[in-house]
């Protein structure tokens, strides 16, 4: 913000009313297009200047000049609309308020693209983290069906997964500790669709690109969440830590929602 804030003074004073105005007689009025062409190309200037001083990276100092120049149509258009409401409500000298503006809306359109274009680069890189997460989470389910089916090898391990009242019947202290990492998986994989930015795409994305077992496995596992006697107590025993009051709450309060979301991958 520091260096950015002196964009508007130095679009405003030095290039609108020193150079294009003064010396060139250039204003919204006489020549629009150029006027905003010249402004967003200082601010690219300007903005990739102080980007290669704060040692950004190249990419970062080439955006930030390119972005200024995708902004020129729409200055234009924000010019233009601008400029038409004012008529239409019988706004005095609209090009004199206009040129007053000229830095502000120039500054204004370079913020809109910026914003897309961040916008746009923040979604895919959430998508590619949640993807990553999940994507670990469904190897982690995978490795513990492996070891259910050699503890089990008489049964099978879909059907110990959907109804662990089996692995109960046939508990030893094993099957029990993988029983609650399959509930604390669950219960993050709660926490990312309901939390985290982008979770919903990016676990859409995955369900359609693994096999139907892997959808099953990773399907079936969430519904360890109606255990709700027993995951309420790793609550209570600490599995959080003390403060694990808000935590139970949101499981309680939200893991039926979830769970209907989940069977649409089924």
């Amino acid at each position: 913000m520091l260096f950015t804030g002196f964009s508007v003074p130095l679009l405003d004073y030095l290039v609108k009313t020193v150079i294009m105005d003064r010396i060139f007689d250039v204003t919204t009025a006489t020549q629009p297009v150029l006027l905003y062409s010249v402004m967003a190309a200082a601010n690219g200037v300007y903005l990739s200047s102080h980007n290669a001083f704060r040692g950004l990276p190249k990419a970062a100092i080439f955006g930030n000049f390119f972005r200024s120049i995708m902004s020129i149509p729409i200055a234009i258009l924000i010019n233009f609309v601008a400029g038409s409401i004012m008529t239409v409500y019988g706004a005095e000298a609209a090009a004199g308020i206009l040129q007053k503006w000229a830095a502000i809306i120039s500054k204004t359109a370079s913020d809109i693209v910026a914003g897309i274009i961040e916008g746009t680069a923040d979604r895919y890189a959430n998508i590619r983290t949640r993807f990553r997460e999940y994507r670990k989470k469904l190897s982690d389910l995978m490795a513990i069906y492996a070891q259910i089916e050699l503890l089990f090898p008489e049964t099978k391990t879909l059907e110990l997964l959907e109804n662990t009242d089996k692995i109960q019947e046939k508990a030893n202290a094993e099957a029990q500790v993988m029983e609650k990492i399959i509930c604390i998986h669950a219960l993050d994989a709660l926490y990312f669709w309901m939390y985290q930015p982008r979770a919903r795409s990016a676990i859409s994305h995955l369900m359609n690109s693994i096999s139907e077992e892997e959808r099953h496995i990773w399907v079936t596992s969430q519904f360890t969440l109606l255990r709700q006697k027993e995951i309420s107590q790793m609550f209570i025993n600490g599995v959080l830590g003390p403060d694990f009051a808000r935590a139970l709450s949101f499981y309680l309060s939200r893991y039926p929602e979830y769970l209907e979301d989940m069977k649409r991958f089924v």
